[in-house]
């Protein structure tokens, strides 16, 4: 009858879609790590790298270094100039040390990227070791 026909017409397109997710499916198993390792890596490298010379902007550090020397608030005697010299020298040193924290931080986001994917890989197949035996 009439629904016979429409269950005829959907089964080709529910093998179609079942056979085309498994193929997908295999082809990105099999794929997604070579572009963790490579054009992903490539990019978070990138992008890290851009954030840790970002930061240096950011803690303003630059512009403290340029006016290191500079006299604050026009200030040009020679206990002005010692002053300022010792505040800004204060100051650099602690926004430095934002730029360093972030730079390690950068680093051991790195680390964590390179190795979150044996990581869950690793505790993937041992749970379903742990499952099947």
């Amino acid at each position: 009858g009439f629904y016979d026909k429409i269950a005829d017409m959907i089964t080709p397109s529910r093998q179609l879609v079942l056979r085309t997710l498994l193929s997908e499916g295999i082809h990105e198993g099999i794929f997604w790590p070579v572009w963790w390792y490579s054009r992903g890596l490539g990019e978070t490298s990138t992008w890290l790298l851009r954030s840790v010379k970002g930061s240096v902007k950011f803690f303003g550090v630059d512009v403290w270094v340029k006016s290191w020397f500079v006299p604050m608030y026009g200030d040009a005697s020679i206990a002005g100039s010692l002053i300022s010299f010792g505040v800004r020298s204060v100051m650099i040193f602690v926004r430095s040390l934002g730029v360093v924290l972030w730079f390690v931080l950068a680093i051991l986001l790195f680390l964590l990227y390179v190795l979150i994917f044996p990581l869950v890989l690793f505790g993937f197949l041992g749970h379903l070791i742990g499952v099947l035996f």
